[in-house]
């Protein structure tokens, strides 16, 4: 499995759990809670995919040598973008803050999970000695 497949699942499970949190989060405490987690949790993916990307893009201009400081610094773009974001959230008052909160701790448990799942080793296809 590659870096992007690893991504990939992360979003993938990532979006599940925080639409399942975001439904629990409207049926126990109403709407501004459910656009909080879901709001929380969208910045927390959306935040995690262009790490992803950058890191991804920062090795690749550092292994090719064409790596300095202006080209592998719009890593930090994606700080000012993400709490930009976060806090038009909740300054605006369209989301409840403990819900912006819940969202964006859904992702490190799916993190979590899917690292581990993507380290389990592989089952062998042949068995040793057969030729």
């Amino acid at each position: 499995m590659t870096a992007a497949d690893l991504t990939s699942r992360v979003m993938w499970a990532g979006a599940c759990t925080v639409a399942m949190l975001s439904g629990a989060a409207w049926w126990l405490a109403g709407v501004p809670a459910a656009a909080g987690v879901a709001g929380g949790g969208g910045i927390a993916l959306i935040n995690f995919r262009w790490l992803a990307l950058e890191v991804g893009r920062a090795v690749l201009l550092v292994v090719e040598g064409r790596g300095g400081l202006a080209r592998v610094g719009r890593i930090g773009l994606r700080q000012f973008v993400t709490l930009g974001g976060l806090g038009l959230l909740v300054a605006q008052g369209w989301a409840h803050p403990a819900g912006v909160g819940l969202g964006l701790a859904a992702l490190p448990p799916v993190l979590f999970v899917q690292g581990l799942l993507h380290s389990r080793r592989e089952e062998p296809t042949e068995v040793p000695g057969d030729a």
